[in-house]
């Protein structure tokens, strides 16, 4: 598999475990605006870049060299934040001429999924994805 360059927007309990685990085979650039938040990778053998970044301000986040990337990945706690840099980025993505980017939302409320769907953006929710895993969990273990 060829190493890809990953920006990963949000460093806190999940940010800092994708960042970790995707740092092991690829180039990544982990982004937030406290720099503590940072602190969640040390002794996790972390091997890619930080950068402490106001992620409202879209010019600071070109500075992760978004033309490079080829995938980023948005997951901070806050929806209102990921949909707006989203949606920001793929109007980057177009002035650049990066087509290729993917990139990937976090949405924590369910009920906000109709409004990244509508945006056509690419989304997952933790929430929703866990009660899918415990549902089939349960439906395996009536068969028992």
């Amino acid at each position: 598999m060829k190493s890809k360059y990953i920006i990963v927007i949000g460093c806190g309990r999940l940010g800092s475990e994708l960042a970790v685990k995707f740092s092991q085979n690829h180039s990544v650039v982990v982004i937030d605006k406290n720099e503590k938040a940072f602190s969640r990778l040390v002794n996790k053998n972390f091997t890619g870049f930080t950068m402490t970044v106001d992620t409202n301000d879209m010019d600071a986040l070109k500075k992760a060299k978004l033309d490079k990337a080829d995938i980023v990945y948005i997951v901070t706690p806050d929806d209102n934040l990921n949909f707006m840099l989203a949606y920001g980025i793929k109007m980057i993505k177009k002035e650049i001429n990066k087509e290729d980017l993917r990139i990937v939302a976090r949405v924590n409320d369910p009920m906000k999924k109709d409004l990244f769907q509508r945006a056509k953006l690419e989304l997952f929710c933790p929430i929703e994805n866990s009660a899918n895993q415990i549902f089939a969990d349960f439906k395996g273990a009536d068969e028992l």
